[in-house]
C-alpha cells in the first residue's frame, strides 16, 4: 500500500491500480531518445541489467534493431516509467538478444573524490605496461569464476553440523596468479635503470704516423 501524507497525519492512499490509470501509452512503453557509444557512459550510471524480449509479433522490429546497433557498434538510450518513477535506460545489443540496463540520473550519483595525485608517465613506461597487459589477454569465460568463498563457507557449515572442529586453512601462495602492481612496479625500476647514464672510460686513437 503506497500513501502521501498531505496533513499532519492525514494520508490519502494510492493504489497500484490509480498509478495505472494515470499512466499513458508514453509510460507504459520504452521511448528510445537518442543513441551513443557504449564506451562514453561510466559505469558507475548503471544500476540493475535485464534481458529483454520481444511482445508478440514485435520480433522483426526487435531484430532489426539489435542488429542495427551492433553492426553500428552503438547503444540506445531510452526511459520508461517503472512504479512512480521515470527510470532512464541503456539499450545494449548482444549477439544473441538485447540488454536493458537501468541508470542513474546525474543528481543521483555523488562526486568522486580525488584520491591521488597523477604523476607523470615516461612513454617507455606506457609502453611496457601495454605489453604485460597484452600478454594477460584471454577470451572472457564466466563459467571459469567460482565463488570459492562461499564453497569454503558450505564446507564450514556442514563441518559444524557434523559436530567436528574447524580446521585453521594452510596458506596457499598463489601459482599462477600474477600480481599487476609488482609486475608494473618491477617494469618501472626496469626502466629506470635502462635510462641511468653510465660512465665509460674512452682512449684516444692515434692516427698512423703521427
Amino acid at each position: 500500500m503506497k500513501g502521501y501524507e498531505y496533513d499532519k497525519d492525514h494520508y490519502v492512499v494510492v493504489t497500484d491500480d490509480d498509478l495505472e490509470k494515470i499512466k499513458t501509452e508514453k509510460e507504459k512503453s520504452i521511448q528510445i531518445m537518442h543513441f551513443a557509444q557504449l564506451n562514453q557512459i561510466s559505469p558507475i550510471y548503471y544500476d540493475k541489467t535485464y534481458q529483454a524480449t520481444p511482445l508478440a509479433g514485435g520480433d522483426k522490429a526487435f531484430e532489426l534493431l539489435r542488429a542495427a546497433l551492433i553492426s553500428e557498434q552503438k547503444i540506445a538510450i531510452g526511459k520508461t516509467v517503472m512504479g512512480t518513477k521515470e527510470t532512464l535506460l541503456a539499450i545494449i545489443p548482444r549477439e544473441d538478444g538485447i540488454l536493458i540496463s537501468t541508470m542513474y540520473y546525474q543528481d543521483e550519483i555523488k562526486d568522486l573524490a580525488k584520491t591521488y595525485n597523477k604523476p607523470e608517465l615516461v612513454e617507455a613506461e606506457v609502453t611496457m605496461a601495454k605489453a604485460l597487459i597484452n600478454s594477460m589477454i584471454t577470451p572472457f569465460d564466466p563459467t571459469k569464476y567460482k565463488d570459492e568463498y562461499q564453497m569454503k563457507l558450505r564446507d564450514l557449515l556442514e563441518t559444524k553440523i557434523a559436530g567436528k572442529e574447524i580446521v585453521a586453512a594452510k596458506t596457499e601462495a598463489p601459482s599462477n596468479v600474477i600480481n599487476l602492481m609488482d609486475a608494473l612496479k618491477a617494469s618501472i625500476e626496469q626502466n629506470k635503470v635502462k635510462e641511468t647514464p653510465t660512465s665509460k672510460t674512452t682512449r684516444k686513437r692515434t692516427p698512423k704516423g703521427a
